[in-house]
């Protein structure tokens, strides 16, 4: 379009007529979301306080006609007439208009024209969806460079960085915009055009409908990958558990497995059923059976206490085995020397958090140097911060990791509250071998590559003298169970193996149980099948 005769003719006209003056342009729909009358008086602020800039900037204010019928929209036309006739009688002239307002729609031609000619664009919209004339107006300064000056109310301002960000309803503010606009050098101002034509030029309509499309693909595939996912049922577990003499080992999550995910942690105990199943299936011959979750150890020794199974802490960074298990090694876990973890000042880079094996008391066996990370100071005043600005939020601190958990907030604040989080989580810890982890409704900061995969095959390295003949793993479908389960596929493909997710959705997994009651009856049935046998 910048090419076309018509549009070449009429910027020649514009670049002409404002011949020594810097022009500010701005596109709206005359709309009270648009945010006029806000532009209008943070330009009059501009000129009070830069009367160096009176007679040397230009506002073309393109305003197209919204709702003139309508009572509130004829008060805001008259607002805005009366705001443009005051402030062009206190700063005009006979030689000099300050703002150019046209209450009525333009051809593409003219409105190209005044994008290409212009020096600054002003978006002051108070509230917007995406609002395009911010992109059309990038996409028409190939050659000038202009500054875009853009509300962070309007969509466009979480995308195209390069833009001036301006609260819209702080007057002073928008005035201090158009004044750094309009004093930017051109080094910067090209700087800034090349980020935001960058993102333009990539994510165009196109761009969007191949994207589109493809996602429409990849759904699709997921849910016919889906609709074949079978479902576990008891004689699919009880004929492969049965047909071993050898040691049989069970995996199985804890919260969405086990016991329904709770909000409040303190009240996620195990039914008395669950405990009386797992009582009973430790009891069974050649059987090996670990808990794993997310909660701490204390909560998980309290809760299991009494019975003889293998419980992973805090997403595999403790476990401890069962006396069962400890009964059948040959040797004890090989843990990792006091001192030959490395410290703090030996290796600053990777900071408290090093992978290594260590022995606390009680069995458990930590698969970090267990101390209080450092990294807590910086970690939790920002934990603290989005806690008390969204209401229903908490946060859990464990052993090492710290938790913020939005169950039970209005469900799109909190999902809003926890994107921006994690965002501002990353920032901080980019130096530092952690990771910010969107669970179930909790965001979450723990040690890098260590999960309850990394947990298992630290478990299966200390049992390495024990010939399994039948495995199985249960888990929720989370992040940390699909690690788990594509670890179990790759180093056991040669064992009789049952992966399932609770609940039907994409995963590793090769079956699928619908709830936490079936999980209970499928372990259920073992225990009873054994006594048949028996």
């Amino acid at each position: 379009a910048l090419e076309s005769a018509d549009v070449k003719k009429r910027l020649g006209e514009f670049e002409e007529k404002f011949r020594g003056s810097k022009v500010i342009v701005g596109v709206d729909r005359l709309d009270y979301i648009k945010g006029v009358p806000q532009k209008l008086l943070a330009f009059e602020q501009f000129l009070s306080e830069h009367p160096a800039f009176v007679g040397k900037v230009v506002l073309v204010q393109v305003a197209v006609p919204s709702r003139g019928d309508v009572e509130e929209y004829k008060h805001l036309i008259s607002n805005v007439n009366e705001l443009v006739g005051r402030i062009n009688g206190r700063f005009g002239t006979v030689e000099y208009t300050p703002i150019h307002f046209l209450h009525k729609s333009v051809n593409f031609t003219e409105l190209v024209s005044l994008y290409a000619v212009s020096d600054v664009c002003l978006i002051t919209s108070t509230r917007d969806g995406m609002n395009l004339v911010s992109y059309e107006y990038v996409a028409s300064q190939r050659n000038h460079h202009g500054v875009l000056v853009l509300s962070e109310f309007a969509g466009a301002a979480q995308s195209l960085n390069g833009s001036i960000i301006i609260n819209s309803w702080n007057i002073a503010e928008v005035s201090d915009a158009i004044h750094q606009a309009l004093t930017m050098s051109p080094e910067q101002r090209e700087t800034n055009f090349k980020t935001l034509a960058k993102h333009v030029d990539k994510y165009t309509a196109a761009y969007w409908g191949v994207s589109f499309i493809s996602e429409l693909k990849r759904v699709s595939q997921a849910a016919d990958e889906l609709a074949q996912l079978p479902k576990l049922t008891p004689s699919i577990v009880s004929t492969q558990f049965r047909a071993t003499s050898k040691q049989r080992l069970v995996l199985l999550d804890y919260d969405g497995t086990l016991s329904a995910t709770k909000s409040i942690p303190e009240f996620a105990r195990p039914s008395p059923q669950a405990l009386d199943v797992l009582r009973k299936l430790t009891e069974q011959p050649n059987t090996l059976v670990y808990v794993f979750s997310g909660r701490i150890r204390a909560h998980m020794d309290r809760w299991f206490r009494g019975i003889d199974v293998g419980l992973v802490a805090e997403h595999g960074l403790f476990f401890k085995h069962p006396q069962a298990a400890m009964d059948q090694m040959t040797t004890s876990p090989t843990v990792t020397p006091a001192g030959d973890a490395g410290s703090d000042s030996e290796a600053p880079e990777h900071g408290p958090l090093l992978h290594a094996m260590h022995k606390l008391d009680n069995g458990w066996y930590s698969l970090v140097q267990h101390k209080d990370p450092q990294w807590r100071e910086a970690v939790l005043p920002l934990f603290q911060h989005y806690t008390e600005r969204t209401p229903g939020s908490f946060i859990e601190e464990k052993e090492i990791d710290i938790t913020w958990h939005y169950r039970n907030t209005d469900p799109e604040f909190g999902q809003w509250q926890a994107n921006e989080l994690k965002v501002n989580l990353e920032r901080i810890l980019a130096h530092l071998p952690l990771t910010t982890v969107n669970g179930n409704k909790t965001v979450e900061v723990r040690p890098s590559r260590i999960d309850k995969a990394y947990a298992l095959r630290s478990i299966m390295t200390n049992l390495s003298d024990i010939e399994f003949g039948f495995i199985m793993a249960v888990g929720d479908g989370s992040k940390y169970d699909e690690h788990l389960f594509a670890y179990l596929a790759s180093e056991f493909s040669t064992v009789p193996l049952i992966t399932s997710t609770v609940g039907r959705k994409c995963t590793e997994a090769k079956y699928y149980l619908p709830d936490v009651d079936s999980v209970l009856t499928i372990l259920s049935d073992l225990v009873d099948q054994e006594k048949i046998e028996l």
